[in-house]
């Protein structure tokens, strides 16, 4: 017995002395073109979809690393299309974002080169939706005001709001899905990574539940589309 615990002690901290936790956060866009995310994210400064949580960096050898974290993921799709209420018609953007509680398994290799170390990953992804809402902009404030009476009168709403009770209509709230990037780890503290997410589920469904007037003009625009993207992130380890 006494071997045993020893044992496991001297496992626990050979572990332990190849691990450290680390704070990650970025910025997300929602779209799978390098140009388009380049723009959102670095030059119009446009990405409001962003990330944020813990991660644990087990180092294993050849190079490998596994690094599981909980992450909250804000994602989300844009289009622009004409909203028709009333027989009234106008042009639109429209912005679903949507915060998921997800948890990742990012499994690395890499090259230690001293003071920095490049790697690449890949990282399967589970997640569930908590929150969310769709947001429209018109051309004009009075335009917007003007839909928003129209949709009230029609007995439904406009936007979705995150407390709107029929926020999930025609939304999977589960997902899951695979990134693939590449970054660099600076004085095994700090690492800067970009990537490829895809989700593989479906992100929208049928429902009978009435969406509001601009979820439901997203539906019908992507709901044969995934919820991919490209992501930003920012590393601290301890």
């Amino acid at each position: 017995m006494k071997k045993l615990v020893l044992t496991a002690a001297a496992v626990l901290l050979a572990v332990s002395a190849n691990a450290k936790v680390g704070i990650v956060a970025g910025l997300t866009s929602a779209t799978t073109s390098i140009n388009d995310a380049y723009n959102d994210i670095a030059v119009a400064k446009t990405a409001n979809k962003y990330h944020a949580g813990l991660v644990y960096e087990l180092n294993l050898p050849l190079g490998l690393s596994v690094q599981p974290g909980i992450i909250y993921n804000v994602k989300g799709q844009s289009v622009k299309d004409n909203i028709a209420l009333a027989g009234q018609k106008a042009e639109t953007s429209i912005d679903t974002n949507t915060g998921y509680l997800e948890v990742p398994v990012r499994v690395a290799w890499g090259m230690n080169f001293g003071l920095f170390k490049p790697f690449v990953f890949a990282e399967p992804f589970v997640g569930y939706a908590l929150t969310t809402e769709t947001v429209s902009q018109f051309k004009d404030a009075a335009t917007k005001e003007a839909f928003d009476k129209l949709a009230s009168l029609a007995g439904t709403s406009l936007d979705t709001k995150k407390d709107d009770p029929n926020r999930w209509a025609n939304r999977n709230r589960f997902e899951y899905g695979v990134g693939l990037g590449a970054g660099v780890k600076v004085l095994d503290f700090v690492a800067l990574s970009v990537k490829y997410y895809w989700d593989l589920g479906q992100v929208y469904k049928e429902s009978d539940t009435k969406p509001s007037v601009s979820a439901g003009t997203m539906y019908n625009a992507v709901k044969e589309q995934k919820c991919s993207g490209i992501s930003a992130s920012v590393t601290l380890y301890f």
